[in-house]
């Protein structure tokens, strides 16, 4: 029943919901506060004990709607009947109070409720009803209609309708901001698909790609070697077939990816389910040191996950670890997420000179594909390993650089 166009449905319908709701909050506020201060201020409504029942029931009344107003503005969105007791309670707080003063705004509250709620039939029907009990009350207290004027008061229902247009204005503004917002998350939608659609074509383009690239060339000189020298062709097949294992693993990863959603989790809550899915399969404890609040864009943590997946998996396959420890810690100027194994460290003692050429040409690609991740992401990795004393994969993201561009580290703000 909100607006000419009626209530619409989804998201939107939600977000207007929860706008119209909290201009509800606020004119239950308003009426209490009016109250009060008439309480406060006036001595005759002191002494007067009807009105002051009167007004504690409409402060009563009111305070219930504020402490419910969750459950009770859908339900007058379908019961303008509920709306229409209201109006008998202002015409209550009238009749023992008076006709104009603050008495009278009391009763303007449900004009405004009445305009923001319903479609122009029903606001009619309650600015009807709430004009007639107004005469009502003025036909009662001739006192002051000699004391104010008789065309004044003639005039003041015209506030009703007044307050009732205030609150079709404030509906239709409600409406066109939640169908702004609508649109703009549809274009989000469609702008971050496109994003996926192209980080996949550039994955395999990077990854999968370029293995297979590497399988065919190395396939095409097999023949010669085994011509030339059966030993190195016995060697070139052992790589071409790691190779293939990799490709394989390579796709079986993407897609994977095509149905995880972890990555449209904040960090460290997919870094902890990543931790657990992989500790269920490999069957070795795995430790998780989460720094709440520290986040990353969606590129670079894509790539970060993506980086403890590896890392991971070059754990089973390769570190003969008894336990894993994964950290995901920073502030603003820095953040680090790394994986430290207990295993028995790599062959090769990394940052030599040449030493991830020389893991490639073992047929160890997941550490160069680690680097050049993080590189994507605007970070870098850093790698410790030493014999017998396990191996740290680090993921480091400094400053404001992060995934192409300026996107900075981002921190979620408790709520």
């Amino acid at each position: 029943m909100v607006g000419d166009e009626g209530l619409p449905g989804g998201t939107m319908r939600s977000s207007l919901e929860t706008r119209i709701g909290l201009t509800f909050v606020l004119l239950m506020q308003v009426r209490v506060l009016v109250v009060g201060i008439t309480v406060l201020i006036n001595n005759e409504v002191r002494g007067n004990f009807k009105g002051l029942w009167v007004l504690a029931v409409a402060a009563l009344v009111s305070g219930v709607a504020l402490m419910g107003w969750e459950r009770l503005v859908p339900r007058l969105f379908d019961q303008p009947a509920l709306l229409a007791f209201d109006v008998l309670i202002g015409y209550a707080v009238l009749a023992v109070g008076g006709i104009i003063g603050p008495y009278f705004l009391v009763t303007i509250v449900a004009a405004g409720l009445a305009g923001l709620l319903y479609r122009w039939p029903a606001v009619l029907l309650l600015c009807a009803q709430q004009t007639v009990l107004y005469y009502v009350a003025l036909g009662q207290q001739v006192e002051q209609v000699r004391a104010v004027g008789l065309p004044l008061l003639l005039a003041m229902p015209s506030f009703y309708v007044i307050s009732a247009l205030v609150g079709v204005v404030l509906r239709r503004l409600y409406h066109e901001q939640a169908e702004t917002e609508e649109a703009r998350w549809q274009s989000e939608a469609l702008a971050l698909a496109a994003a996926e659609r192209s980080r996949l074509a550039r994955e395999m383009h990077d990854s999968l790609t370029g293995t297979l690239s590497g399988i065919a060339l190395a396939s095409t000189g097999l023949p010669a070697w085994i011509r030339k020298s059966p030993e190195r062709a016995e060697v070139e097949a052992q790589r071409i077939a790691a190779a293939a294992q990799v490709a394989a693993r390579q796709a079986r990863e993407l897609i994977a990816e095509l149905r995880d959603d972890a990555v449209q989790h904040p960090l460290g809550v997919a870094v902890n389910e990543i931790a657990a899915e992989w500790e269920r399969s490999a069957g070795i404890p795995v430790r998780t040191r989460v720094q709440d609040g520290v986040d990353l864009p969606l590129s670079a943590r894509h790539e970060t996950l993506a980086i403890v997946k590896e890392a991971l998996e070059n754990v089973s396959r390769h570190a003969g670890a008894s336990s894993v420890e994964i950290s995901v810690v920073g502030d603003r100027d820095l953040l680090e997420v790394c994986v430290r194994d207990d295993g028995h460290g790599l062959s090769i003692r990394p940052g030599g000179e040449g030493w991830l050429d020389a893991l490639s040409g073992a047929g160890h690609y997941g550490l160069l594909g680690m680097h050049e991740r993080a590189r994507r992401a605007g970070g870098e990795l850093i790698v410790d390993s030493l014999p017998g004393a396990g191996t740290g994969i680090t993921v480091r993201f400094a400053g404001e650089d992060a995934a192409g561009g300026r996107a900075a580290l981002t921190r979620r703000r408790d709520r």
